[in-house]
């Protein structure tokens, strides 16, 4: 058969310059010739490839300075309207990229992060599927946009230079602010006390009547408070759009009345609770991406050196006897606020853990239990500082040990510092449960992820090594209970926010506020688990132990598919979230085809399930089911 698509003779024929009848295989002078009749192969399309996106490399004809305004460049060098700008100094031309194309990087992976980080484990797990990968963002991330949490402290925007009138017209009306205080008041302030109470309240009713009396500071203090309880006020949107609130309007107002003080050189107290309020804005917003949350810890880390500067460390009243007791101590509260901010958040970015020096933070760490101002705040809601405070030069002291890559710790260090931990979450939860205040769940449930992320980064090491479940047993099921214990507070926190909506339920906007401000935490907690399930000769891998065994994998995929739920409601959020959303369902429905389990295909079964074969020597935990929401492993408590 003829071949018409060829537009080129054989080699003899175009070597003799003759007519081709271009007929396959042997055209019919060659045929008749005797000739060996070849043709030259055909050449590649010069398309492009499929499911690849192309650049042209070509160079711009102007420069850039003349590119950047927009204006006519005589493509000289140096151009006419430089040499009249500036002499022509800045007259560039740009060249072309000579680089190939470079193999795409995740957004996780541009960042360093210490061995707590959940990037490790996603290595560690696609190292395990070997033939499978999760999901991820193959799309370059050159499009993603970031808001202002590139640099949360400035401002570039119209109010950066705008005076103290405009900033002050942002302001909502009273009743509208008001309202924005007490949800903040409400949901925000009992978990991180950076306010004294009282004063901020005295302090409000004189800016409601004098404006012009605040300083800046305060102003910046006030802005950053009003954006909080925006975020969690149910306001429809008619009104948002109509009177022209909104949170990020209100963190624009908050960043540009701080870039009026000189808070870097001079910081005050409200410069102080600004930031650290700039800092729980960031990480409680939807929009917030992975690097994002890695750029607060270094904001963290400055705002412990600006308390530092400002003598915040200092718990000594000698060394200040220009502040009274209750001052100084209302300072030494700021001061415990401060700290703790900058540990969870390094916890959370997976960062490594840089622990005041022994002159900064003293043994126990404040005596805020004994003595409180006589301004009202030694109540009931002040539960939570006297318990965690007092320990966390021991906590930092274990985080520093177990994340070091100097030291490596024996396995029983290790199990001692995990009975201590213990010891003190149980210590802690009776003592929250015996005290019936309004507050008292969510500040156990503050303190409960708080601990349980120390656990998981002191077991980081050991329970990511072969064998685990043999050679380092405490560190492989503490990790596991601490994972399946955080992930059930993530699903009751998202029931209790979802099943009253109105603007009136306060319990519901503390349990939203809370499970987006543990977010990092709460994705980690579904890479652990999903870790200790892909592993081949895992206790709970289906297929390897008995009937207990069976139960107990069953019970966590359930929970897994309760968390995908709850992560698939805002995968459109941000690129994170999307990317986040993508990974769950992934090793979820892996580890669903391994088991040969669907989402529809589950044992329904109530009350406690003990193991049955103990006598046999079975190793495996009881697992006893809370309320259908979490699980207990016994014998690490």
């Amino acid at each position: 058969m003829s071949d018409t698509s060829s537009a080129h003779a054989c080699g003899p024929c175009r070597a003799t310059k003759v007519g081709c009848d271009k007929s396959r295989p042997r055209c019919m002078r060659c045929l008749r010739r005797g000739l060996d009749c070849c043709y030259a192969p055909k050449a590649a399309p010069l398309g492009r490839k499929a499911g690849r996106v192309t650049r042209r490399n070509r160079v711009p004809k102007a420069c850039l300075r003349c590119r950047q305004l927009k204006i006519k460049c005589d493509r000289q060098q140096p151009c006419g309207r430089c040499i009249k700008a500036n002499g022509g100094r800045d007259c560039h031309y740009p060249r072309p990229s000579t680089e190939p194309d470079k193999e795409f990087v995740p957004l996780w992976k541009q960042t360093f992060h210490s061995g707590i980080h959940w990037s490790g484990l996603i290595q560690n797990i696609q190292s395990l599927l070997k033939h499978r990968r999760w999901a991820e963002n193959q799309e370059a991330d050159e499009h993603v946009t970031f808001s202002s949490g590139d640099n949360i402290f400035g401002n570039i925007g119209p109010l950066s230079s705008a005076p103290r009138r405009t900033l002050l017209s942002y302001i909502p009306p009273r009743d509208v602010a008001q309202s924005f205080v007490a949800q903040y008041l409400d949901s925000v302030e009992p978990f991180h006390q950076i306010l004294h109470v009282p004063t901020f309240k005295e302090q409000l009713e004189v800016f409601w009547s004098k404006p012009g009396t605040v300083d800046d500071g305060w102003l910046a203090q006030l802005f950053a408070i009003l954006a909080l309880g925006c975020q969690l006020h149910c306001i429809t949107a008619s009104t948002s759009k109509d009177m022209g609130i909104s949170p990020d309007r209100l963190f624009e107002g908050a960043q540009a009345c701080l870039q009026r003080t000189p808070f870097m050189i001079r910081p005050q107290l409200t410069s102080i609770r600004a930031l650290c309020l700039f800092v729980i804005f960031k990480q409680t917003k939807v929009m917030m991406t992975c690097v994002e949350c890695d750029a607060l810890w270094p904001a963290t880390g400055l705002i412990v050196r600006l308390a530092v500067l400002l003598g915040l460390h200092s718990t000594d009243s000698d060394q200040h006897p220009q502040f009274e007791s209750s001052e100084t101590t209302v300072r030494n509260r700021l001061w415990a606020a401060v700290i703790l901010l900058d540990l969870r958040q390094s916890l959370a970015a997976g960062m490594p853990i840089i622990p005041p020096s022994s002159d900064l933070i003293a043994e126990p760490l404040f005596t805020i239990h004994q003595q409180n101002p006589a301004t009202g705040t030694g109540t009931a809601t002040d539960l939570i500082f006297p318990l965690v405070y007092d320990i966390l030069p021991q906590i930092f002291r274990i985080l520093e040990l177990a994340t070091s890559p100097q030291v490596t710790l024996a396995y029983s260090q290790v199990a001692s510092y995990d009975r201590q931990i213990r010891a003190l979450l149980k210590y802690h939860e009776t003592s929250f449960l015996t005290h019936q205040h309004d507050d008292a769940r969510f500040q156990w449930t503050m303190t409960n992820v708080f601990f349980r992320r120390v656990l998981l980064a002191l077991h980081s090491r050991l329970y990511q090594e072969p064998d685990a479940p043999t050679r380092y047993p405490v560190s492989y099921w503490s990790s596991l209970e601490c994972s399946i214990s955080l992930l059930s507070t993530q699903r009751e926190l998202w029931d209790t926010s979802s099943q009253a909506p109105s603007s009136s339920n306060r319990e519901a906007k503390t349990a939203g506020f809370l499970a987006r401000l543990f977010i990092q935490e709460f994705f980690l907690a579904v890479v652990t688990v999903c870790f200790h399930l892909v592993q081949e000769q895992a206790p709970l891998v289906s297929g390897n132990g008995l009937w207990c065994q069976g139960h107990a994998r069953r019970t966590i995929l359930e929970l897994l598919r309760s968390c995908r739920d709850i992560w698939r409601v805002e995968k459109g959020a941000s690129v994170c979230h999307g990317r986040s959303f993508r990974m769950i369902d992934s090793m979820v429905r892996f580890l669903e085809e391994g088991s040969g389990e669907s989402e529809h295909a589950n044992d329904e079964w109530e009350g406690e399930v003990v193991c049955t074969c103990a006598k046999e020597g079975c190793e495996m935990f009881s697992l006893e089911w809370v309320d259908g929401a979490g699980v207990e492993i016994a014998g690490l408590e």
